[in-house]
């Protein structure tokens, strides 16, 4: 019966994915506390607190900030990833990247500029010099 089962909790450590699907459109900022995958459209900020995945279909328009970010589809805006950022085969990036570490395969499109490691300890190096 619908109205006896019970929603079972999430379990510690485990988190939950959202997804948004091919074929839909937002158009707003998005911010999530996990995990996110978008196959869809996104016309706005994305803010997440772990992995984004951009799939293939997946296009957004605005800017990223996330733990692990990795892209196949197509990102109109700035980057910024605590961790690592992966470009795929098929992406296609136009844009600013910072993060930790980045992998760019055969094929990617990447155009902007990229910086890596931590921007505090840059302007602490330059201020120090």
């Amino acid at each position: 019966m619908l109205g006896s089962s019970k929603a079972k909790p999430a379990v510690a450590g485990q988190t939950l994915l959202n997804l948004i699907g091919s074929g839909t459109v937002i158009k707003g900022n998005i911010v999530c506390n996990g995990d996110i995958r978008i196959d869809g459209q996104v016309d706005g900020n994305v803010e997440v607190g772990q992995k984004l995945v951009i799939g293939e279909s997946g296009r957004v328009k605005g800017h990223i900030i996330a733990g692990d970010i990795n892209i196949s589809g197509e990102v109109l805006g700035n980057i910024s990833a605590d961790k690592t950022t992966v470009l795929h085969g098929k992406s296609n990036v136009t844009g600013d990247i910072s993060t930790q570490q980045i992998i760019i395969e055969q094929g990617a499109q990447f155009n902007g500029k990229c910086s890596m490691g931590s921007t505090k300890s840059t302007q602490q190096t330059q201020n120090n010099d």
